[in-house]
């Protein structure tokens, strides 16, 4: 601080504060992606063309450019200085041409760093030096250089391969397990209380399964159907509740724990959109033709998931799956024969076949 405070007033030179500054020789060299040391026999010469002219004075070297950006680059990083002789560290940068540009390589003695721009044109010298002088000398890959100011159309054009991956059909089967408080009949002499119920519906789902080696993802539409009903001569009050049927649609990301394997383990989760049916037995002086009344419910579930898939090598293949189901909503609907409020989580086990 003190020395700061000299500087700034006069009192003390500048190059006292930089006496530590790493001198750096920048050094560009276009290189080509042949054998330099082997003749050209791809080019005849022709005796009787005319002599070389002078260089045009207005003709742009690409190296001598880019050498005279990347110095004035360096010279202002804090700590560095750009020289051309007696030089701590050298910065290297090789041109290697393309049908429309470069492709550039950068390396920094001072740590070793090596970094890449696939394509370069000449317009692009100023950001390009900015980009790799910064990226070298602080020792961070270049990408992280970027800025609103200094986007190459490498940073924009580059041609991405992606993955492809192997989809499947999916067809399973399982049992569900809901635990929940239900209006249940205690007799035919009593009222309904709300009493804690496992419901046991069947299942039945049917979507595709998309691989991308280590990751897939299940997209899915799944029927449930219950198992359960009290017959209303056991609650001539009426108010008793059963699960009629249900439907989902859901969405999986899974995460395979042997992607190459001829079984894996995976693990997995996502959400599902649920509607449900129920019914309620209507009082006894109520009831019509069929002795029930009807309400529906619904809403998203977080779901968690393992499984396990086996015969992988094979185009049909099989997998085992638990699910637990975790309702961000509660079931609250009722009608003149009664209702139902109650949070409804569960689970799922399901065997399953992938073709």
């Amino acid at each position: 601080m003190r020395i700061a405070l000299l500087v700034s007033a006069g009192l003390l030179p500048a190059s006292v504060v930089h006496a530590d500054t790493i001198k750096v020789c920048v050094d560009v060299q276009v290189k080509s992606w042949t054998d330099e040391s082997a003749p050209d026999s791809t080019v005849p010469v022709d005796p009787n063309a005319p002599a070389p002219t002078p260089d045009d004075p207005f003709r742009l070297d690409p190296a001598r450019y880019l050498t005279r950006l990347a110095e004035y680059q360096v010279t202002h990083e804090v700590g560095y200085a750009a020289v051309s002789a007696e030089c701590a560290q050298r910065l290297t940068l090789e041109l290697y041409p393309l049908e429309v540009g470069w492709t550039v390589f950068g390396r920094f003695s001072g740590n070793d760093r090596e970094e890449k721009v696939d394509r370069v044109q000449v317009d692009e010298f100023g950001a390009l030096a900015e980009r790799l002088v910064t990226a070298l000398l602080r020792d961070e890959p270049i990408a992280d250089t970027i800025t609103r100011q200094n986007v190459l159309r490498d940073d924009s054009e580059a041609r991405l391969r992606s993955i492809e991956g192997r989809g499947h059909v999916v067809l399973a089967f399982g049992t569900e397990a809901r635990l929940g408080e239900l209006p249940t009949a205690q007799g035919a002499a009593s009222a309904v209380e709300d009493e804690r119920r496992l419901l046991t519906p069947l299942s039945l789902q049917l979507g595709y399964r998309g691989k991308f080696q280590a990751w897939g993802i299940d997209a899915f539409g799944r029927a449930m159907l219950g198992t359960q009903e009290t017959a209303p001569r056991r609650n001539p009050e009426g108010g008793h509740a059963d699960f009629l049927a249900g439907g989902a649609l859901g969405l999986h990301f899974l995460r395979y724990l042997n992607a190459a394997g001829m079984t894996s383990l995976y693990l997995g989760g996502g959400a599902s959109f649920e509607l449900d049916w129920f019914t309620i037995i209507q009082p006894d002086g109520d009831r019509d033709d069929d002795e029930r009344d009807r309400l529906m419910s619904g809403g998203l579930n977080v779901d968690l998931l393992v499984g396990y898939e086996f015969m992988r090598a094979s185009s049909l293949h099989f997998f085992v799956q638990a699910e637990a189901h975790l309702p961000i909503y509660r079931v609250d609907s009722d009608t003149d024969a009664g209702g139902i409020e109650a949070w409804l989580p569960g689970g799922l086990l399901q065997l399953g076949i992938l073709f």
